[in-house]
């Protein structure tokens, strides 16, 4: 058996910005497995919001289970990881999605055929963070194979941002605030505008821990009101329900692609909107969330799109090894 694992800086295209950051790039991590014949990669992310770091993922490297043992299935494995590093998503995830596309290699599956879904084809929005109107402009037009866009805003920006968006192209468009607004007022005021211009979704307008202000919102608005800060794990799904239209499932938050299986399909069970996101990952974690589409009303993995060193697109993964 070899396993390794290898800390990397992804670097954006362009700078991203939201409502409370500003980011050149984002750390991870890759783990690589090679045992009986067969090879798999996980990849975990480590956006500054989260308590987890390549350090924090180097000293749980010892707490992986990677052998599946006697009077155990896989899942059994999965499970014993998962109760391990139940505290830290983001590496559970990676450890997770490395086995996972082990066992499908081994065992001539696919990540579909082993989370018992089928594989779904849907387009991913492009995502245009916080930025001047030329470069809002710019983005616009170097994704021309882009549907729809996913605009990022804030209270004092969003009329900015959303007129210029609207007078360069016709390509539908949804809104996320990352908790950028405080007025209640005026999420409401937008929330009717943004219903009136057809957008399907606007995506947690205030803090994350400020569920009165999101079931108040909801309550007044026709627009669908998506909880992502405010919504990690399947089991926040009780308290969630009560103040939004629906969720934002990520593999990296929720701790992996099981668990985010989980809290699609009871999402949908209690009816609520189920968006499919990632959190600026390259194509492994991409890769890995995509067979979890057929979940999701909404797509929006474009991560390794907005990426200009990824290296499973450049290939330098295979100097690694």
């Amino acid at each position: 058996m070899i396993k390794k694992n290898f800390p990397f800086h992804l670097k954006f295209k362009h700078t991203f910005k939201l409502s409370s950051a500003e980011r050149t790039g984002t750390d991870n991590l890759y783990l690589y497995l090679e045992n009986e014949g067969a090879e798999g990669w996980g990849e975990a992310v480590f956006p500054p919001y989260l308590n987890e770091n390549n350090e924090t993922s180097q000293a749980l490297l010892k707490e992986v289970y990677w052998v599946i043992e006697l009077q155990e299935t896989f899942f059994d494995l999965l499970s014993r990881n998962a109760l391990v590093l139940k505290k830290n998503p983001a590496f559970a995830c990676a450890v997770q999605v490395c086995l996972m596309n082990w066992y499908a290699s081994k065992t001539s599956q696919t990540l579909e055929d082993l989370l018992m879904l089928k594989k779904a084809e849907k387009p991913t929005s492009f995502t245009i963070g916080i930025c001047s109107n030329t470069e809002i402009t710019a983005r616009i037009n170097e994704s021309p194979e882009a549907t729809y866009f996913k605009l990022k805003v804030n209270e004092a920006e969003i009329e900015r941002i959303v007129l210029h968006y609207t007078s360069q192209t016709n390509k539908p468009f949804v809104v996320d605030a990352n908790q950028g607004f405080t007025s209640k007022e005026k999420a409401k005021e937008w929330a009717e505008k943004l219903h009136a211009m057809g957008v399907q979704y606007f995506e947690q307008p205030f803090d994350k821990d400020d569920f009165s202000s999101h079931a108040w919102l909801k309550s007044v608005v026709q627009i669908p009101i998506i909880a992502d800060e405010s919504f990690q794990k399947v089991e926040d799904l009780d308290e969630v329900e009560q103040a939004f239209d629906g969720i934002n499932v990520k593999i990296i938050k929720s701790g992996g692609l099981l668990e985010s299986r989980a809290a699609l399909y009871k999402a949908k069970a209690k009816n609520l909107i189920t968006i499919l996101g990632c959190m600026s990952g390259s194509t492994v974690s991409i890769n890995a969330a995509s067979t979890l589409s057929s979940l999701a009303d909404f797509v929006d993995l474009d991560g390794k799109f907005l990426i200009k060193n990824d290296p499973f697109q450049t290939g330098e993964y295979k100097d690694w090894l």
